[in-house]
């Protein structure tokens, strides 16, 4: 009976711990969230924008390139594909305009800062998930000018 014991015993204990690292969830699986705020595709709107600014006093423009980070829920959107020319999303004019509009509200003192930079990055990330079925998480600059 002592010898079942002692085999049986340690045989057991190594049972229940591969049941415990098999069953156990992985540390590395992600958490289901919500695919509308996770990190997509980037989408890089192929013109650079070139507007008038809002200053009154004395005409300034800005040129502006643009690509904007998709969220994981919007990534269908974009086409797939091998083609030559880069995707272009099928709302591209009304992205266009929403992005221009933001500029053009702005004057060259206030793109010339950090702050006033961002606040355009927000505005275009809050009135493109406002106003379109695209949904997006970060605006980047691929250039930016003010004359």
């Amino acid at each position: 009976m002592k010898k079942k014991l002692i085999i049986v015993g340690p045989v057991l204990l190594v049972v229940l711990a591969a049941a415990l690292f098999f069953l156990k969830p992985s540390g590395n699986a992600a958490p289901a969230g919500n695919p509308a705020k996770e990190p997509g595709p980037v989408y890089t709107m192929t013109d650079p924008f070139v507007v008038n600014l809002a200053d009154r006093s004395e005409p300034h423009l800005a040129k502006v390139g643009v690509a904007l980070q998709l969220s994981k829920a919007s990534a269908g959107l974009l086409p797939g594909g091998h083609s030559k020319e880069p995707p272009k999303l099928e709302m591209d004019a009304e992205l266009r305009d929403i992005v221009i509009s933001a500029l053009q509200a702005r004057t060259a003192a206030e793109l010339s800062t950090p702050a006033g930079r961002l606040a355009v990055k927000k505005q275009i990330v809050k009135d493109i998930n406002k106003h379109t079925e695209v949904k997006i998480i970060d605006v980047y600059y691929t250039e930016f000018a003010v004359q």
